[in-house]
């Protein structure tokens, strides 16, 4: 995945630069562009336009080009006199490289018929080097070979796509442009490296330079360089470091950690080198991303759970922080659940925490329908990871939602590397017990307390949270409906996923064919499992993914077990469409009204259509004995 901020500060005029989007639901588009900040907050849209780039790997599994659906990082680069402002752009379908500065304004340099993936300013301010996606001789070279017919072979994806994925990296051109006169020309290689491996500034002897040190478990500490030697931290308040640290006014090395239990919390410390222990100066519940030095305060992104992303300027000495930006200034003005912070240990004893979302109108003294968001819980509390299950909108609709942070592995601390850490998580599914563990636990204590209605629990889930959803339906006797943004873990996998990604499983663990450990299919299939499924499944998947899923769904209508499956085109893992999202929203509410609450729509239309198919589905489920039918609730 891409690393870098997403908000860079003009290292002499103080200004900051930051790229923003705005959906629009209506058109199905996004408008994207960059602003401009000054030291007293006011705000610039410097550049605009239309459409949004999305990120794509330049290695999934040998092949490159596959989309997330993520959107890609924009990251401001300003030089070195802080005069001018460079970025990347999507301009006519490609992402282009634009130049702005006071006097002449935003435009386009060095247009080039291909995406351009990367850029910086020369030393001296003169060019700016960049390099530029080369994908056609790929892209030709599949033209021909789909003229004879393409070789079945590791390219493929049959889930994903028809066609292969073209093969191995992508390949780059680089480029310098002349800035004076626009002229372009082939990088040197000395402005390759530049480009693609920095090199820190030459420093006066005995100059510091802060850094992190990664350790076996992936988790990194303090530590500075000093001329030729290198410093590092031994106390625990040095580890756990997020993002790059930096030199205080005074030379001091501040970092920001993650703390507390389950390290929900986010700090910011203090580390005179050579010291013993480190000096906490700030702390905090919400978010904090990519902070940076601003004088001897921090910016930073911060997200507080029921407030979006925003530019914070923090001062270590008082405590105290003012928002130098927030791109939605309107939105205190909406009436909001109350969330409240929650803590508590799985049946592993690991620490757990979440947010609990109260309606806004909650009352106490009687139960609430509650409604299980995975898997972050850190931030703005949207609609859990991809954003499909609206936390607020829920919320307002009367139920309770708890939104909880996967708990660490129960591995973690071993040293393991990445694949074997996660085969042995895959042996008996330890490490999902685990983290259905700590959404039943919490779940029950809300229970217990007379908070939440036990004949009204549903579970939502995309991706690592699809599979805990999967795996509840034969585990867990507590949910009452679920809706997840893809599925399933199913035999028919060996072959639907490609040979190459289904290498990459059996290495994690996974069985080699349908017929290969049949105990582990027994603990996950719900093919193998279709009678046992304790409740209804609503799958709204993309057209990139849904392959996966259509050995379940016919397994459970063939055992008549409530499930609806729905297909959004020109989508991949995470949902792209404004529109498809808004959709989705729609039916999940619908889903878990009509499962959970018995409400049915009063008019007629698309609603009403599909809950008049849920309820053919609730009766078929009833009338079938051996299934144990599950109906929906009685309405509230």
């Amino acid at each position: 995945m891409e690393s870098g901020p997403f908000f860079t500060l003009s290292p002499s005029t103080g200004k900051v630069a930051v790229g923003v989007r705005r959906a629009s639901v209506a058109n199905d588009s996004y408008c994207t562009g960059i602003t401009v900040i000054d030291r007293k907050g006011a705000a610039r849209l410097i550049d605009a336009g239309p459409g949004v780039a999305f990120f794509r790997f330049e290695d999934f599994y040998g092949t490159n080009g596959f989309s997330s659906g993520i959107t890609k990082l924009i990251t401001p680069r300003w030089s070195a006199d802080g005069r001018m402002l460079a970025y990347l752009k999507l301009v006519g379908g490609r992402l282009q490289l634009r130049l702005w500065d006071a006097q002449r304004g935003a435009r386009t340099i060095g247009a080039d018929p291909q995406d351009i993936a990367d850029f910086q300013f020369s030393a001296d301010g003169a060019m700016v080097i960049y390099k530029v996606r080369d994908e056609a001789a790929q892209l030709l070279a599949l033209k021909q070979e789909s003229r004879s017919g393409f070789h079945y072979d590791d390219r493929y994806f049959p889930f994903a796509s028809t066609r292969p994925f073209p093969k191995g990296r992508p390949s780059y051109l680089y480029k310098a442009i002349r800035l004076a006169d626009g002229t372009v020309r082939a990088a040197t290689q000395a402005e390759v490296a530049w480009l693609d491996g920095p090199v820190a500034p030459s420093q006066p002897e005995g100059a510091v330079r802060p850094k992190t040190v990664r350790d076996a478990n992936g988790v990194d500490h303090v530590a500075a360089i000093r001329g030729a030697s290198e410093i590092r931290c031994g106390s625990e308040t040095c580890a756990q470091v997020e993002g790059m640290p930096w030199l205080s006014v005074k030379g001091a090395v501040r970092y920001v950690r993650r703390e507390g239990w389950a390290r929900s919390e986010m700090a910011i410390y203090e580390w005179t080198i050579g010291s013993a222990q480190p000096r906490r100066l700030y702390a905090t519940s919400d978010l904090l991303i990519d902070c940076t030095p601003i004088a001897d305060d921090v910016l930073c992104g911060r997200e507080g759970s029921t407030r979006p992303r925003y530019l914070d300027r923090i001062s270590l000495e008082t405590g105290r922080s003012s928002a130098l930006f927030d791109p939605n200034p309107a939105f205190d003005k909406l009436s909001l659940g109350r969330v409240e912070r929650l803590q508590w240990k799985n049946d592993r004893g690991i620490e757990c925490f979440g947010d609990l979302t109260y309606p806004p109108d909650y009352e106490q003294g009687r139960p609430y329908p509650l409604i299980v968001v995975q898997y972050e819980s850190r931030g703005f509390l949207r609609g859990g990871t991809g954003d499909e299950y609206p936390v607020q909108l829920f919320a307002r609709e009367g139920y309770l939602v708890l939104t909880v942070q996967r708990p660490r592995s129960p591995l973690f601390g071993l040293g393991l590397s990445s694949i074997e850490r996660q085969r042995r998580q895959n042996e008996g599914f330890d490490e999902r017990r685990s983290i259905l563990s700590a959404y039943e636990t919490k779940v029950r204590q809300l229970i217990d307390a007379g908070i939440a209605d036990p004949e009204r629990i549903g579970i939502t889930g995309l991706s690592d949270g699809s599979t805990t959803v999967q795996y509840a339906a034969l585990h867990s006797t507590l949910f009452k409906a679920a809706a997840v943004s893809g599925c399933c873990w199913e035999p028919s996998q060996t072959w639907v996923l490609g040979s190459s990604l289904q290498a990459n499983y059996e290495r994690l663990g996974w069985p080699a064919s349908p017929d290969d450990k049949p105990q582990m299919w027994a603990d996950i299939s719900l093919t193998r499992n279709a009678s046992r499924v304790a409740f209804p499944i609503l799958m709204q998947a993309a057209d990139g993914e849904y392959l996966v899923a259509l050995e379940a769904v016919r397994a459970l209508k063939a055992a008549r077990r409530p499930v609806d499956l729905y297909v959004f085109p020109d989508e991949v893992h995470i949902k792209r469409h404004p529109a498809h999202r808004a959709g989705i929203y729609r039916r999940n509410l619908l889903w878990f009204d009509f499962w959970l609450r018995g409400k049915k729509p009063s008019g007629p239309g698309q609603d009403a259509d599909e809950v008049a198919r849920w309820a053919d589905m609730q009766r078929q489920s009833q009338g079938t004995a051996a299934d144990g039918g599950n109906g929906g609730a009685s309405g509230h």
